[in-house]
């Protein structure tokens, strides 16, 4: 904090946290203690003036409390009223946003879901979500992808390596993965990379399908074969299977019509 932030806030604590008057004695501007307000130390020094002005005034109804003012009594009572609410509040948002870490794939989802239940905007609840994350200690949604991620990696990696996993299905599991990251993955820059991937990937696909096709049309299969299957839309085998009833029939009709005689 500079010399004329820390000058600030002593004259907000000499205001009782006036902040116009704060602004006019120092010649700030409100939109540059709006700026300050985003500065970790000069929110701290903020709220020691706040903590300053409510202890004064504490400090003054505590007075008349002392003295039998009834209405000073019924002020207080008042206040830790709405204490006890705003505490509440702060728990349960608090709570919510526990929950939804927790819970949701991405970030994104989370925040969203919290503007819609508390109908705040998105500054707010991305400083809720820091907070926490770093209170709490909590694995965030993308931290959860990218170890669930890298423990399927190994696993796949082990598989292949081990005979188990052949390349169609290889190709089909590093689509899905891709594909997921472009949707979910936390940065921009991440889910252009996944884009990139997918589109590779794609390719590979379509390349081993043309090989696969090139590879069964090169069987020792005959032409007339394959030329009857194309024809009538089925397969070799079965047209091979009408074909020798027909001449098992035709060679039948012979048999009979020559023992007729």
């Amino acid at each position: 904090m500079n010399e004329t932030q820390s000058n600030f806030i002593a004259s907000l604590i000499g205001s009782d946290c006036n902040v116009s008057l704060a602004c006019k004695d120092n010649e700030v501007e409100l939109r540059l203690f709006h700026e300050w307000m985003k500065d970790d130390s000069f929110r701290e020094g903020y709220d020691t003036a706040i903590q300053v002005r409510d202890d004064e005034a504490l400090s003054a109804m505590m007075k008349l409390i002392r003295g039998n003012d009834r209405s000073a009594v019924v002020e207080y009572q008042k206040m830790q009223r709405q204490r006890e609410d705003l505490n509440e509040i702060k728990s349960t948002k608090r709570e919510v946003m526990r929950v939804l870490i927790n819970s949701q794939d991405t970030k994104s989802a989370c925040l969203k879901e919290y503007c819609q239940i508390f109908k705040g905007t998105k500054s707010a609840a991305d400083d809720q979500f820091a907070n926490v994350v770093a209170e709490l200690g909590l694995q965030t949604p993308h931290q959860r992808m990218k170890s669930k991620k890298s423990k399927h990696d190994n696993q796949m990696s082990e598989m292949f390596l081990r005979g188990e996993l052949l390349e169609p299905e290889m190709l089909k599991r590093l689509m899905a993965l891709s594909l997921s990251d472009a949707e979910n993955s936390e940065y921009p820059s991440e889910r252009q990379r996944a884009t990139e991937k997918v589109l590779l990937l794609k390719t590979s696909i379509e390349e081993m399908n043309i090989r696969i096709r090139k590879e069964s049309e090169s069987d020792e299969t005959e032409l007339i074969p394959k030329c009857d299957a194309l024809f009538f839309g089925a397969s070799v085998a079965s047209c091979e299977r009408v074909m020798h009833d027909l001449i098992s029939d035709n060679v039948k009709a012979i048999e009979d019509a020559s023992d007729s005689k």
